[in-house]
């Protein structure tokens, strides 16, 4: 704006100049055609002299006027040229003027802070100021500020120490008459906001290493509940990744449903109530949802994020998985209750051995009878007397301790072993038995007998499942890493309700109508006596998966040492 009024200024006094020259051409041409063409005025010379006077006095009131409004110009003009001057020394940022060649033409004072080069002892070209490693980026982004193009970058400067300066760097083209005739290079010290950087991003890599290294999983929402940072526990645990989850909606990620499979409203998310109702932090046990679509168990704390007046900018929330957690606290439950039930039924079948045996003799003598009717009661007696001898053995063998033989041995051998026990059975079931057996099983240091048991007694249960026949598939499987072994038993049959499921296992609890519960209990208490895991997954009129996984051993069999 102050350039236009300048130029404004200046067009005005070159147009004053020339009107006055013209008036005053046309004055005096007039004064000469008066007194020399018309015969009147040249023959009285009073008038001739009023003419000269006349026509003299205005050019003389039109020259004063002109240098009046040329001085007042030349003042005005003189007074912005200082106010540029002054703006262009005292500037904070230094700023240098250049040719289109490269050539030094001025410099303010803030080069001397900026590089230590004093305006009088500054180079010449532009090209010994750049460090070497930005010099052809300056060059270029040069060359494109002369063609009138204004530029911006960042490059090194080398101080008068040979130390360089990272600044950031405008190049301004001079442009008079619309054509670019030098440029302006405008220099902004950098280094104390690098400085800061450093210290913001050492910072932020420290905040990370802290919330990488714990082993839960952290992360944060905004006031609209979308992700503002997850760290990498929360990554392991849920199988999201950080770049998946920022910015993202969480709620309907990770907490999408109910545990009975209906929705989860935002309105019941105490996580997003903790932003929305400005709640104090909460702790509660929850269902989370990892990314494959499977629930877990999780404990996690919800505490909002608030500034220093109070105002919430969000919440935090960590997260662990309570899976491991929730399962021994049920082994807990399960081995209370194996107690109990062990000292039961030791006094249960102490008291009734010893006459059950009395009346199985007694029934023995009266099957000599001659009396049909006789004969019949009486086979049914002994039946019923068989059955409950068949359960009081049990209650004898969850009473008693059981006497166990660890040696190394082969799951496969096992498995086989137990497959052609059972084959008959299933053949008249109709029904087909296959064995995927991974190859080069690592052996296991188990009971073979109590594992045989175990294995017997699901391949069975699978089995009477299935009355409508079908495949019965048994997976063996090693995971080098967790050093175990896996075995699924996976059926046919006709499942299990959801409700039954965390039943299982629970003595004198059984899906079979005559059942006890307690062979599946057994069957529990002798895979956690070898340190392994037993679990349950059932899905009605679908079938029936058991996973049983045991812990591998590294020492090798030699030949003769396995079972068959």
């Amino acid at each position: 704006m102050m350039k236009q009024k300048t130029t404004i200024k200046h067009c005005t006094l070159y147009q004053l100049t020339l009107v006055y020259h013209i008036i005053a051409l046309l004055l005096i041409g007039a004064d000469f055609f008066l007194i020399h063409q018309l015969p009147y005025v040249s023959e009285h010379h009073s008038i001739r002299l009023t003419i000269d006077i006349v026509i003299l006095g205005t050019i003389v009131g039109l020259a004063w006027y002109v240098l009046r409004r040329v001085k007042k110009g030349e003042t005005a003009i003189l007074e912005t040229a200082e106010r540029y001057q002054s703006l262009y020394d005292n500037h904070p940022d230094s700023i240098i003027s250049f040719s289109l060649d490269g050539e030094v033409l001025s410099a303010n004072h803030g080069l001397e802070s900026l590089l230590g080069l004093g305006r009088e002892n500054s180079t010449t070209s532009f090209i010994p100021m750049i460090s070497p490693p930005d010099l052809l980026k300056a060059l270029h982004h040069f060359q494109v500020a002369s063609a009138g193009m204004p530029q911006n970058f960042e490059a090194a400067f080398i101080h008068q120490s040979g130390i360089p300066i990272s600044s950031n760097v405008t190049f301004v083209p001079t442009k008079i008459d619309d054509q670019v005739v030098g440029i302006y290079a405008i220099l902004k010290d950098l280094t104390e906001v690098k400085e800061q950087k450093k210290v913001i991003d050492k910072l932020y890599k420290q905040n990370q290493l802290i919330l990488n290294s714990v082993s839960e999983g952290i992360y944060g929402i905004d006031m609209s509940g979308r992700t503002i940072f997850w760290n990498q526990a929360a990554e392991t645990i849920t199988g999201w990744k950080v770049d998946e989850m920022l910015g993202r909606q969480i709620h309907n990620l990770i907490r999408p449903e109910k545990s009975d499979g209906t929705p989860f409203s935002r309105e019941e998310s105490p996580i997003l109530n903790t932003i929305l109702n400005r709640d104090a932090p909460i702790m509660k046990e929850d269902l989370f949802w990892r990314k494959d679509g499977t629930a877990f168990p999780v404990e996690f704390m919800s505490s909002p994020i608030l500034e220093e007046k109070g105002h919430i900018l969000g919440t935090v929330i960590t997260f662990k998985d309570i899976t491991a957690l929730k399962k021994t606290q049920e082994l807990l439950i399960k081995s209370d209750k194996l107690s109990a039930v062990g000292q039961l039924a030791a006094g249960v079948a102490h008291e009734i051995r010893n006459p059950l045996t009395a009346l199985k003799g007694f029934l023995q003598l009266l099957m000599k009878t001659k009396s049909v009717k006789e004969q019949y009661y009486i086979e049914i007696m002994q039946k019923e007397l068989q059955r409950i001898e068949f359960i009081v053995n049990e209650f004898l063998f969850v009473s008693k301790p059981q006497a166990t033989n660890f040696d190394i041995r082969t799951v496969d051998s096992i498995v086989m072993s137990t497959i052609e026990l059972l084959q008959p059975q299933a053949l008249l079931d109709n029904i087909q038995i296959e064995a995927d057996i991974e190859p080069g099983l690592p052996p296991v240091t188990c009971d073979e007998r109590q594992i045989k048991q175990v294995f017997i007694n699901i391949l069975k249960n699978a089995l009477e499942s299935m009355e409508e026949g079908g495949l019965m598939r048994i997976e063996v499987a090693a995971d080098p890493v967790k050093r175990n072994i896996t075995i699924r038993f996976i059926d046919q049959g006709c499942g299990i309700a959801p409700e039954r499921l965390p039943k299982l296992g629970e003595p004198f609890y059984s899906t079979k109508e005559k059942g006890t519960g307690l062979g599946l209990m057994v069957c529990y208490r002798i895979i956690e006596a070898h340190g392994g895991m037993m679990e349950i997954q059932s899905k009605l009129e679908e079938g029936t998966t058991v996973e049983i996984i045991l812990p591998s051993t590294q020492v090798k069999i030699t030949e003769g040492v396995t079972a068959t």
